[in-house]
């Protein structure tokens, strides 16, 4: 370190304008590559002038520099024998009088020690905070706290008082007043509530005074009103869009005189508190002590960029919406009803849409409903109800035209017509049912659906909470409670049945009611876990039972059962403590062939394969792991390893599958991979080129429906559900095509092109954010064993730790096409010391994916030996298990689900480590890379990672690289950032994203406030929703045909060419095939605006473009959260799809799902055995039809995708009938 004296500092200068104007010399060659491979920090310091009434600086100053060596060269360039050599515009007009010597004087310690630890960060920025924390000190006086109902009538109902649960009286026994203060916190941009302490409380085990406070962030805060009704105490009322935390703060003096501040979550304050928590918690009434406190208020808020406050004069009531005798009256109704009846009224209670007695006025009407329609007519139609409430204002409009919750309710009895109950009805689907679902937050239980259990944060993110908040005692309260109490639901009782591994990673687990079978014999959470297998080998270790248990979980398919003697065992093949056939079985040809069959006939009937797979992910009783076909084997034989073996099943040998491997994936890079590889030796260029690379063929995907579908829809997965790529094709094949396609003729939809925005953003987020950059001409295969033993150390069949590919099949092999060929697999050696998988992030062969990549850019020069971590211990009671003990081990997951974290720390530390040249090598990485290795066990072993295991962060944990800020931007987090240079870094600065939600926000609001412009501009019209009126419509299409309105359509025209040599696409259309296009149009977009209210981050619904596209385009700061929303939206569009799609086909049932974007290789006389295409394609038309004369109406677009997707499909039908024909 060496500090370097100033004079003649211009008077205009301050600290932060000449730190940043040298920050443009030292930040440059030669400076910034003598030592440092990142821009290096430093320190500028001027001299203040003495007095109390001096401001400014007396033109000296100091500047300390990270190195003497830098410093000497600093000297040299710009010193008093070489100045002036800074130019002008940098310093100012006086900078050639700068003055810069040597200076003789050791640099202050602290700004020593703060240099060498942290990296450069812009002074502006930390002066800006500074001046923030400075503007947002003081605090606010209350002298009172209520929590309140928003009313329909937009009275605020006051159902909770701070003064009778937490504000205590003195001895005297008056009342306190005030003790109430609201703090803005500028570090995790909050605002805290605090209470007077609350003398001797007990909580998490410390007994000492607890100060009860409310915490919010900033970023919750929907709208903030002044209620000036008093002139001497006005107060604040403060809408939030999700629930405050609850919290206890204790201080505790630790034994060095340390003074630590612990904070600990809780689901409600004691007293009233908790009945009106899960109800009452959005709105917040704050009545300052006097004007002066909210004036600061009013100031601090302002700073805090909150929204924009308005004035009003009127006084809260108090209407006891929540109180006791209420809550029961409803907890009794409910309890006494049909369950899809009762659980549908509870969700619109408990997702705060109407309070229990608007609810309870009602009634008479639900047992209308009921008496009119049935039970599960009768569900339906409140869920579509509880649909429409939650887009309803509270000003009383619905966004499709209704004024009240009854009109809101007659809609809903119209919307749910036999045909939307025919789509509902998951038992024409095997393999699917619809499942209720419950999201636990800190406050609330709330209910969904139906469409498994999920613990979250009020927001519905995974429970997380501040470094200083004590979460875990909370979870296990909280979680766990439930987890052994079981959940209380319309009087009904659920108990806790099991998960799967992959919903246990969401946060997911299964409930389960007791019911009596066909046989009359209970069942219930305990009869069905024993019915499982014999776990008896694990009763001491619930981790490992609960691993083994949840294998029956899995999503599967049922192919094949088979005779006992059919299953042969198979010893594994083992070497120096490594297994090299750990997970895989042998199947015959004819088995692999036979289970094809099943997956394509079957009555799931959804895959067709253009390749027989060689292998599949399987279950069968307690075996799990994949089976490869092995030429050696005849008939219908399988064999299965001990490794295989999870826990005993007898009498169960049908084969389940999970996955076939019939095609290659492709590769994609990530940061992990990316800081990996850099680490190793590979440059950043060769990342930039195939991420630029990436972005043009993103750009180009734009310009072209053909290029969307194959580089944008297909390479990304987007669009999969409405089988988008294959309809862009087809159309592309009509000779229609974006604005950019020349001669062809021109779509230029609104809708379409904000669609492919939609996609384009979704792809450009995620390379932005996660590196995920696909690698052309390199696959991800499923790993198989080479159990002939062909195969030498290291090698592979099939063209990372490097390994030798041996490229094409020898003859004398086992691999060639006539034995034994390996489609879409990566074979490994049985040879050498330790099975290759093991090697590659402790892989192995129960259907692990390994990428090979044949770009030699990203080969290393070399590779450091493969990590040997020591297993994790499992845990072992000293008693058998039972179900209380798997409820604290998924208590216990949720607590140490940091993997993640781990995974972001160690990225961080490399990027932090980047001028030491060790990266990913440096000493704390290795033992986070230890961690993480620990933590993917933790669902086996039960021995959790905590986040006190974790290194100390090499910088100031507010500082982290440009890369590592997410989504939300540094601004909305608070943090300070640097500008990395590693190759992440590089590669996240070269993306600049469109504002993808505001786009959404734009859309959403223009489906919004359509119908209520309809309203406007016709009065005989107001309050009609976009279905409204098409009977007429369709009566006037009957008559005319459809000549005249396709004219002007590009793909109408091209349709009508196409469709003449097969149906007559001129003449009038019969009324029943018109009517019944409404109908399915009525049906489907009313589960469309369900999926749109039920798959958002927020209360804001997605959009038509997002539900096609299969995104969501809104930020948020756990975009895991938003990938599992993301699959539930992606999984539930694909099945309404199908049906529409098969309505229109005429089955009224699911047909099949192609494999591939294009052409399906499914004979007519397979699928359409039933089926009359002509009259299928009729079908189809008219729905295309009047989806074109419908505008920008919500779902009418998407719906004529919909109606594409199938014209598309029939003609190929069609076709295919008339080349089998004309073979015969």
């Amino acid at each position: 370190m060496a500090a370097i004296y100033m004079r003649n500092v211009p008077d205009s200068a301050t600290d932060v304008s000449l730190q940043r104007d040298l920050a443009k010399i030292l930040h440059d060659a030669p400076f910034n590559y003598l030592e440092f491979g990142r821009n290096m920090n430093f320190h500028v310091f001027l001299h203040r002038k003495k007095g109390n009434r001096a401001r400014g600086h007396r033109g000296t100053g100091v500047l300390t520099l990270p190195s003497a060596s830098i410093a000497r060269a600093f000297i040299s360039v710009y010193g008093p024998r070489t100045r002036p050599t800074i130019p002008c515009d940098y310093l100012g007009a006086r900078s050639k009088s700068l003055v810069f010597e040597q200076g003789h004087t050791e640099p202050v310690r602290s700004i020593v020690n703060f240099i060498l630890q942290n990296p450069y960060v812009d002074p502006q920025v930390l002066q800006e905070k500074n001046e923030r924390e400075a503007q947002l000190y003081e605090g606010v006086s209350l002298s009172s706290l209520q929590l309140g109902w928003r009313c329909r009538d937009d009275a605020l109902s006051i159902e909770w008082d701070a003064h009778k649960d937490l504000i205590h009286k003195l001895p005297g026994g008056q009342n306190i007043v005030g003790g109430i203060t609201l703090q803005f916190v500028e570090d995790s941009r909050q605002i805290m509530i605090a209470f007077p302490p609350i003398p001797n409380a007990t909580s998490n085990g410390m007994r000492g005074p607890h100060t009860p406070q409310i915490v919010f962030r900033w970023s919750r805060v929907q709208s903030i009103v002044y209620e000036k009704v008093s002139t001497t105490r006005p107060a604040i009322i403060c809408t939030l869009w999700v629930a405050p935390a609850f919290e206890y703060q204790t201080i505790l003096l630790e034994a060095n005189q340390d003074v630590k501040i612990i904070r600990y979550l809780c689901s409600s304050f004691p007293g009233a508190h908790s009945r009106v928590a899960p109800y009452a918690s959005l709105v917040i009434r704050a009545e300052c002590a006097s004007a002066a406190d909210l004036k600061k208020f009013e100031k601090m808020a302002e700073v805090a960029n909150l929204p924009s406050a308005m004035q009003i004069y009127v006084s809260p009531i108090k209407r006891g919406l929540f109180s006791p005798s209420v809550l029961s009256r409803f907890d009794r109704w409910v309890a006494g009803i049909a369950w899809p009846i009762a659980f549908q009224l509870v969700a619109i209670r408990d997702n705060l849409l109407a309070d229990p007695v608007e609810l309870w006025g009602l009634k008479g009407r639900i047992w209308a409903l009921e008496r009119e329609h049935g039970v599960l007519k009768t569900g339906e139609i409140l869920r579509l109800f509880r649909q429409r409430l939650s887009t309803m204002d509270w000003n009383g409009v619905d966004e499709r035209g209704a004024t009240t919750v009854p009109q809101c309710l007659s809609k809903a009895e119209k919307d749910v017509t036999a045909l939307h109950m025919s789509l509902r009805d998951q038992s024409k689907n095997p393999g699917y049912f619809n499942c209720y679902h419950v999201m636990v937050t800190p406050t609330r239980i709330i209910p969904s659906g139906p469409f498994p259990d999920q613990f979250s944060d009020e927001d519905g993110l995974d429970y997380r909470w501040e470094w200083t908040v004590q979460g875990a005692a909370f979870v296990h309260e909280r979680v766990g409670g439930i987890l052994k109490g079981g959940l209380v639901i319309a009087g009904r009782e659920f108990k806790f049945l099991h998960f799967s591994q992959s919903a246990l990673k969401e946060h997911a687990v299964w409930f389960c009611m007791p019911f009596d079978d066909l046989n009359g014999d209970l069942v219930n959470a305990e009869t069905i876990r024993t019915s499982l297998g014999d776990f008896r080998h694990l009763e001491r270790q619930p981790a490992r039972m609960a691993a083994r248990m949840s294998q029956a979980f899995t999503a599967t398919e049922p192919s094949v059962t088979l005779e006992v003697e059919e299953v042969f065992p198979a010893p594994d093949i083992e070497r120096n403590g490594s297994n090299f056939t750990d997970g895989i079985g042998d199947i015959s040809r004819e088995m692999a062939d036979e289970i094809a069959r099943s997956l394509q006939s079957g009555v799931s009937g959804r895959k067709r394969f253009y390749v027989t797979p060689s292998a599949y992910q399987f279950r069968m009783g307690g075996f799990k792991g994949v089976i490869a076909v092995d030429y050696k084997l005849h008939g219908m034989e399988i064999k299965l390893r001990k490794s295989q073996s999870k826990f005993v099943s007898p009498g169960s040998l049908e084969i389940e599958i999970a996955q076939a491997f019939w095609k290659p994936k492709p590769v994609y890079l990530n940061r992990n991979l990316v800081m990996i590889l850099e680490t190793l030796g590979v440059p950043a260029h060769v990342f930039v080129k195939l991420q630029d690379e990436a972005v043009r063929d993103i750009k180009t995907a734009t310009q072209s429906l053909r290029n969307c579908a194959t580089l944008l829809l297909d390479m990304h997965g987007c669009g999969t559900s409405f089988r988008l790529s294959s309809v862009f094709l087809s159309l592309s094949k009509l000779g229609i095509g974006l604005r950019e396609e020349g001669p062809m003729h021109v779509l230029n939809d609104g809708f379409i092109n904000r669609a492919i925005e939609f996609a384009a953003n979704h792809v450009l987020r995620v390379i932005k954010h996660k590196a995920r950059i696909p690698v052309k001409g390199s696959y991800t295969l499923v790993g198989v064993a080479d159990i002939h033993g062909y195969l030498a150390a290291d090698e592979v069949f099939s063209d990372a730790q490097f390994v030798y590919a041996i490229g094409a099949p020898p003859p004398d092999s086992p691999f060639t096409s006539n034995r034994n060929p390996r489609h879409n697999c990566v074979v490994f050696s049985t040879q050498g010391s330790r099975s290759v998988p093991s090697m590659l992030s402790g892989g192995d062969l129960d259907g692990d994916e390994f990428n090979i990549i044949t770009n030699p850019g990203l080969y290393p020069p070399s590779c450091d030996l493969p990590a040997e971590f020591p297993p994790a211990k499992i845990k072992t009671l000293d008693r058998p298990c039972n179900v209380n003990d798997i409820a604290d081990w998924v208590a216990e997951y949720i607590n140490s689900d940091i993997l993640g974290l781990i995974s972001l720390e160690l990225l961080i530390r490399a990027d932090q480590s980047y001028q030491s040249g060790l990266m990913a090598r440096e000493p704390g990485c290795k033992k986070l890379a230890e961690l993480a290795s620990a933590a993917v066990d933790f669902a086996k072993s039960g021995t959790p990672v905590n986040k006190a295991d974790m290194p100390p962060p090499l910088y100031l944990r507010s500082i982290k690289p440009d890369w590592a800020i997410g989504e939300m931007g540094a601004a909305r987090s608070g943090q300070m950032t640097y500008e990395s240079q590693t190759a992440i870094g590089k590669l996240f600065r070269r993306i600049d994203l469109n504002d993808a939600d505001r786009l959404a926000d734009r859309q959403a609001r223009r489906e919004h406030e359509a119908p209520r412009a309809r309203g406007r501009h016709n009065n005989n019209n107001a309050g009609r929703n976009g279905l409204d009126g098409l009977a007429e419509e369709m009566d006037r299409l009957n008559v005319s045909g459809m000549r005249r309105a396709a004219s002007d359509d590009p793909i109408s025209y091209a349709l009508r060419s196409l469709l003449r040599r097969y149906i007559d696409v001129d003449s009038p259309i019969p009324s029943e095939i018109t009517n019944l296009a409404t109908e399915q149009f009525e049906a489907y977009v009313n589960e469309l605006r369900y999926i749109c209210a039920t798959s958002t981050l927020t209360t804001k619904p997605l959009t038509e473009e997002e539900v096609l596209v299969g995104t969501i385009a809104m930020k948020t700061s756990q975009p895991r959260k938003r990938q599992n929303l993301m699959s539930q939206l992606r999984l539930q569009s694909d099945e309404l799809v199908k049906r529409i799609r098969a309505e229109l086909a005429g089955e009224g049932v699911a047909r099949y799902e192609t494999d591939t974007a294009s052409v399906s290789t499914v004979t007519a006389t397979e699928t359409t055995q039933d089926v009359d295409l002509e009259d299928w394609l009729l079908r189809s038309w008219v729905a295309w039809h009047i989806s074109t004369r419908r505008g920008e109406g919500f779902g009418w677009k998407s719906f004529g995708i919909i109606a594409l997707g199938s014209i598309f499909e029939c003609v190929r039908e069609l076709d295919e009938r008339e080349r089998l024909a004309g073979g015969i």
